[in-house]
């Protein structure tokens, strides 16, 4: 790891020389590179070895195997995407890497792994609605692509007041109001 430093050095002293127009300057910015090289030989982690991805993959499926619910956020993705990149048609990876960002807080990257996972399924109902449940908690409306998506489900689920409700809710804003009573009054 020494060499890791000698190249820092070199390169602090290099870009130095050709950004700084004043001795003053150059001295400066080389000080503060050297100053930040020797933190990091004394507070870093020089030593540490490398940890392959793969390696931790493989730690990471034998935790799961063992303690489920000591596994990260994180580290639940991470072993989403194996299965994904391993399953490029199974949906549930995506699915659950859909849940996992929701839960980190992470609506765009939801979003995003939850569209993936309804290309893969399209009749996945608990994709279909927490797709739906996110595009309502996202925007605070039920506009028609989010309407279509509770329509699907409580056909999957007519038994689901809740998704028959903001369906409904969802015809009644586009002025299908008919539509929208007729399906309220399915609801059982």
């Amino acid at each position: 790891m020494i060499w890791i430093s000698l190249v820092a050095v070199v390169f602090v002293a290099g870009g130095t020389w050709f950004v700084a127009k004043s001795v003053r300057t150059r001295v400066t910015v080389l000080a503060a590179g050297l100053l930040a090289v020797g933190a990091y030989w004394f507070l870093g982690k020089p030593d540490m070895p490398d940890e392959p991805l793969e390696n931790r993959i493989e730690d990471l499926e034998g935790l799961a195997q063992r303690d489920p619910e000591s596994l990260r956020v994180d580290q639940v993705i991470a072993l989403a995407q194996k299965r994904a990149q391993a399953n490029p048609n199974d949906a549930a990876p995506h699915w659950i890497m859909g849940k996992m960002l929701e839960a980190s807080n992470n609506p765009q990257g939801a979003l995003l792994a939850y569209e993936s996972a309804l290309r893969r399924d399209p009749n996945n109902i608990n994709v279909v609605t927490d797709l739906a449940d996110l595009r309502f908690k996202m925007s605070g409306q039920v506009d028609p692509a989010t309407t279509q998506l509770y329509q699907q489900a409580f056909a999957a689920q007519p038994s689901n007041l809740r998704i028959g409700y903001l369906a409904g809710i969802g015809l009644w804003l586009q002025g299908k109001t008919t539509e929208a009573e007729a399906m309220w009054a399915d609801i059982n």
